[in-house]
């Protein structure tokens, strides 16, 4: 986790001015040591103190970390999928070829108010695995 400057994308995501401070994140998930999901998330300036987290926070259900440290609710959110290729960092991430077939999924997480507070973008290796939503 670092602090950062939110760019053209997150800053629409997020409702926010270009340039103003977010907390990037990157994050690599593994099922049974195998690693099927890279992760960079946004979170907006509410988070800033999360950039000094201890990484076994980030390794835990983070929304329950929102919640539990900082008060902050999820309420909601809206996912977009597509398919994708697969570019060579994730490639190399993932175990896949460069070009695979990847699952992008976009989210913008909401809290009360419908203030955007995360948006994070996840791509999936399903050769072996399926994706799986609960968000309720």
């Amino acid at each position: 986790m670092y602090d950062k400057r939110s760019g053209p994308e997150a800053a629409a995501a997020l409702g926010l001015n270009v340039g103003e401070p977010v907390i990037y994140v990157e994050r690599l998930l593994r099922f049974n040591g195998e690693a099927v999901v890279t992760i960079r998330s946004i979170w907006s300036a509410i988070f800033l103190q999360a950039s000094r987290l201890p990484v076994s926070a980030a390794e835990s259900a983070l929304y329950s970390v929102f919640e539990n440290d900082y008060g902050v609710r999820m309420i909601r959110a809206e996912e977009h999928l597509r398919a994708v290729a697969a570019d060579p960092t994730s490639a190399k991430l993932l175990s896949v070829q460069a070009g695979a077939p990847l699952l992008l999924v976009e989210r913008t997480a909401y809290t009360y108010g419908e203030k955007p507070v995360e948006w994070r973008r996840g791509l999936y290796c399903t050769n072996r695995h399926y994706y799986r939503n609960d968000l309720g």
